[in-house]
């Protein structure tokens, strides 16, 4: 499933990501021509109350953004996928790879290099991902919101 966030839409779609999804953010000036058209598989997530009726299209009305995440909580449980839990670049929206210890060494902090067995990288801006305490609480935080572990 494609998520495509309108310029409003910044921080839900980084939550997006983090559950898995691929949610393309829209910036000001970005050609929309190189959007991937709303249809089954993409969704249009927009702040536009003009917006309402079009097809694959949800209006989002709440400026909270676990309230946001519940305005769309259908579409997300039938596409949801635990396994892909923290696995795009949050910033890239890029799915990312496993990345072996010797590698990260330089680009993380000590402790962490010490404390943590498992790293992932964005391909695209090279940002060093680990599952710190903020993953877990993040997972806790989807099994509040959506009943859901993200495991």
């Amino acid at each position: 499933m494609i998520f495509v966030c309108d310029v409003m839409l910044g921080k839900l779609a980084r939550y997006l990501r983090t559950l898995g999804f691929d949610a393309r953010y829209v910036r000001q000036g970005d050609d929309p021509a190189s959007l991937p058209t709303p249809s089954d598989r993409c969704i249009l997530l927009t702040r536009r109350q003009d917006r309402t009726g079009r097809p694959h299209t949800v209006v989002i009305r709440d400026n909270d953004t676990a309230k946001q995440i519940l305005e769309i909580k259908e579409i997300i449980d039938r596409h949801i996928d635990p396994n892909a839990f923290m696995s795009r670049c949050l910033d890239c929206n890029i799915l990312l790879t496993d990345t072996g210890r010797e590698e990260i060494e330089p680009f993380v902090p000590e402790y962490i290099y010490h404390h943590h067995d498992r790293f992932k990288t964005c391909p695209s801006c090279g940002k060093v991902y680990w599952e710190g305490s903020h993953a877990e609480e993040m997972r806790e935080w989807v099994e509040k919101l959506i009943g859901r572990t993200g495991r």
